[in-house]
């Protein structure tokens, strides 16, 4: 795992580049801490500059920039290549290539390049990655992009230095402190809806983000804006045609086959190999996983909170003892929200919503001093259908299908809920008859109906759901201040071409493979284990897992309104039943209580009218009307930690 950075400018000269480079490198310091090195090529047109951190071949032969056996080809790369044993092997029983330096997969990755060319090469990869490479011979940039988006890659054009940057996190304003980075407004309005910025847009106008699934090719000309070209190797659901009616026992059988195979070789590095263990099915299975293949007993890792309504730690414990497992776990207090808190934030280089990016900072922070890589179960939700968005999918349909003055009556209801009608809200349940009995008013139902809109087509009322819900204008520019446009962007993943034949489950588990996954939650796993100097790994974003999970019908996947059957079955086998079926907890933390008590002195300033007037993005106005609205009880937690993640940001820079 490394970070990297470079530049390609006709019009700053060699001292300048160099410079910004060594910026660049303190910078990203953390993502690579074992060594460093910069090289200059084109006629010192162009500069790469990388951070290590060491985890295959700790020799200097794995050290980058990288160049190609023939001298062709110059790389930077940050990720692992699961497979690249299997392609070394396949270069020199095919190709006889022979001259190899050391035992990397980065060298192993840029051979591949060299014989097979870029798309080729992206199409045999099995791994998580953004590297960039420089062909001498066409002149050619390429800039490539994982499947799912683990890692990180940021480009884009400065035209007040005449410059293409690119880098594995977002530092250009920090690097070039002269030059005015316009904040993207459709990025805030993102921000403010979804907690994360979506698609391919960053907080800056000018920089964007290589989707996953992508590649580009850059073509530069002297006194021109750089050509980029960019095309998708990979497609998400393209086997969907290829469904099979697998005989349960057997999926589990092959399930169990191909986890044991994906951890054996995602565990493997020069340096020793945890995991996180929240105490939930994904994690669970992949330590139960990593637990059978070790010679000796994994560490583990948790997090916990003194609150007892969200500390989940006490079922990691169960299950670290039960698998006998090296077991080490963190509560977290009051008081270390106001110590570390505003210092976590602000390691963040572009504003980000999701309050669990404190947890999983903190658990990074507690694994780093024992080793440098863990695997996490991070893509099993979005995979197997864990969320219960998923489950619940079926009861909104039946929901759109009523009669607009019955959805009339329960958008009233459930948006003006409060304790003294929850007692009641089974009397409902009674008049509506595709209820079933087992559903009883608690949080997950009162969010179901409490965005109840009887104006909205059924993808739009699908769609709103996954939204914060908010209806005031938080932006000083209400041009830009929309739930529409948010929408609009999570449809047209469910509208896919590809999507046509999947159900409303799978369409929905499409849009978060493409959107949630990459922009939220792998975004949030990458910073904070890279902040930390810890290397994560998702066995279940393995790419011939993902395209197995394809070939499952849905009911082993989603059944009676639970998901992810075909793991809890398979972790059935490993681990006691009362250990696996209780109430999805998620990595959550009481975040609406800590910045009502612990965190007031620092929400307060930072949503103060000078700190707000300062930014000046949103209207003060109507942020203290949803704040104040908050600290009496009425829970905006999400919407107001996004508000607070952006100033500061902004105050930071």
């Amino acid at each position: 795992m490394c970070g990297f950075f470079g530049l390609q400018s006709y019009s700053l000269d060699k001292h300048k580049k160099i410079s910004a480079s060594k910026k660049a490198i303190d910078l990203l310091n953390s993502r690579g801490p074992d060594s460093n090195g910069i090289v200059l090529d084109d006629n010192d047109n162009l500069i790469f500059a990388h951070n290590r951190l060491s985890i295959l071949d700790l020799s200097e032969t794995g050290n980058q920039p990288m160049i190609s056996s023939s001298g062709n080809l110059l790389m930077i790369f940050n990720g692992e290549i699961y497979n690249h044993k299997s392609l070394r092997e396949e270069l020199i029983n095919n190709h006889n290539f022979k001259n190899w330096k050391g035992s990397s997969d980065t060298e192993t990755l840029i051979q591949s390049v060299e014989i097979w060319g870029i798309e080729k090469t992206l199409k045999k990869l099995n791994g998580m990655f953004a590297f960039i490479i420089w062909d001498r011979t066409s002149k050619t940039l390429f800039l490539a992009r994982d499947r799912f988006g683990e890692k990180p890659l940021y480009y884009g054009w400065i035209s007040q230095i005449d410059s293409f940057v690119f880098s594995s996190d977002l530092i250009f304003d920090k690097i070039f402190k002269n030059v005015d980075f316009s904040l993207n407004e459709n990025a805030l309005n993102d921000l403010i809806h979804l907690n994360y910025i979506n698609n391919n847009i960053s907080i800056f106008k000018n920089i964007f983000k290589l989707e996953p699934g992508h590649f580009s090719k850059i073509f530069f000309k002297k006194n021109k804006i750089p050509e980029v070209n960019t095309h998708k190797y990979w497609i998400t659901n393209n086997t969907v045609n290829h469904k099979k009616d697998i005989i349960y026992k057997e999926s589990i059988k092959q399930l169990d086959e191909k986890l044991t195979n994906i951890v054996k070789n995602q565990i493997f590095a020069d340096v020793e190999v945890g995991t996180f263990l929240s105490g939930g099915i994904d994690s669970s299975l992949v330590t139960a996983k990593a637990q059978e293949v070790s010679e000796k007993k994994i560490k583990t890792f948790c997090i916990g909170v003194e609150d007892k309504n969200y500390d989940e730690s006490k079922y990691a414990k169960q299950v670290a003892k039960h698998l006998s497992t090296d077991h080490e776990e963190l509560i977290l207090s009051e008081k270390d929200m106001i110590d570390s808190v505003p210092k976590i934030i602000s390691k963040l280089n572009e504003p980000f919503g999701d309050s669990s990016f404190l947890p999983s900072y903190f658990v990074s922070n507690l694994a780093k001093n024992k080793l440098k890589v863990v695997l996490t179960g991070d893509g099993g939700d979005e995979i197997f259908g864990g969320y219960n968005r998923y489950t619940q999918l079926r009861n909104l349909s039946k929901i759109h299908q009523l009669p607009k003055s019955i959805k009339k009556i329960i958008n009233y209801y459930f948006s003006n809920m409060n304790e003294k009608k929850v007692n009641r809200i089974n009397y409902i349940f009674k008049i509506l008859p595709f209820f079933k009995k087992q559903f009883y008013l608690n949080d997950k139902i009162k969010k179901l109906f409490d965005r109840v809109d009887p104006n909205l087509n059924f993808s739009d009322f699908i769609f709103n759901f996954l939204i914060n819900k908010n209806d005031l204008n938080l932006l000083n520019n209400s041009e830009i201040f929309s739930k529409e446009k948010v929408i609009d962007n999570l449809k047209q993943k469910f509208f896919e071409e590809n999507t046509l034949d999947l159900s409303l489950e799978e369409k929905m588990m499409n849009v978060d493979i493409n959107t949630y996954l990459p922009n939220d939650i792998l975004f949030k796993v990458d910073r904070a284990s890279m902040a930390n100097s810890l290397e994560t790994r998702a066995p279940f974003l393995d790419k011939d897992l993902y395209e197995f999970s394809l070939k499952l019908p849905l009911n082993q996947k989603i059944s009676k309104s639970r998901g992810k059957i075909i793991l809890r079955d398979l972790l059935k086998k490993k681990l006691p039943t009362n250990l696996i079926d209780r109430p999805k907890g998620g990595f959550s933390i009481p975040i609406g209580h800590w910045i009502r008590k612990p965190l007031l002195e620092w929400s307060e300033n930072l949503l103060s009218k000078q700190n707000i007037e300062k930014s000046g993005q949103f209207n003060h106005e109507n942020v203290t009307k949803i704040w104040n609205n908050h600290k009496i009880g009425n829970d905006n937690s999400n919407l107001i930690w996004s508000i607070l993640s952006f100033q500061q940001w902004y105050l930071n820079r």
